[in-house]
């Protein structure tokens, strides 16, 4: 049985490609996939591909519903963030978990990674359904180090 990783990324430019390159190195080593997107990225995806360049057996493409307003105020990205942790949330999340164990007898989901804006509340689903969970940050590993050390530069 293969490992089967639920991949969540932000709905955001910038931050569903670089996910999707690690979907492409997970199954290179032997996952399934299943990749959660908001429907207007999941449209788009499957839109601009041709069935058999960009979708792999391993992936499986699944979407839910999600409105993303414009995060170009701090008003904005306090919105669009409580957005996103309705539409995507852990409820919702839970509730694909469920959907896809329930579908999948022999390949039921042994992990979750998560784009790191996108754990909100995800490590008690993670510790509901007794699955590990890894954030994956899609900046450059310095905007990383940045981010992470900021407290310590001040």
């Amino acid at each position: 049985m293969a490992p089967h990783a639920l991949l969540i990324p932000l709905p955001a430019q910038g931050h569903v490609n670089p996910m999707m390159q690690l979907a492409w190195k997970l199954v290179s080593h032997g996952f399934l996939l299943t990749f959660l997107n908001s429907d207007t990225n999941h449209n788009r995806i499957l839109t601009a591909n041709t069935p058999n360049s960009f979708i792999h057996d391993n992936i499986r493409m699944i979407s839910v519903p999600v409105e993303i307003p414009l995060m170009d105020t701090p008003e904005g990205i306090e919105n669009g963030i409580e957005l996103l942790a309705k539409d995507m949330g852990p409820s919702v999340i839970d509730r694909v978990i469920q959907e896809i164990n329930a579908r999948e007898e022999e390949n039921k989901v042994t992990c979750i990674i998560a784009d790191v804006w996108m754990c909100f509340g995800l490590q008690a689903v993670a510790t509901l359904h007794e699955l590990p969970l890894a954030a994956f940050h899609t900046a450059l590993v310095s905007l990383f180090a940045i981010r992470y050390f900021s407290a310590h530069l001040l």
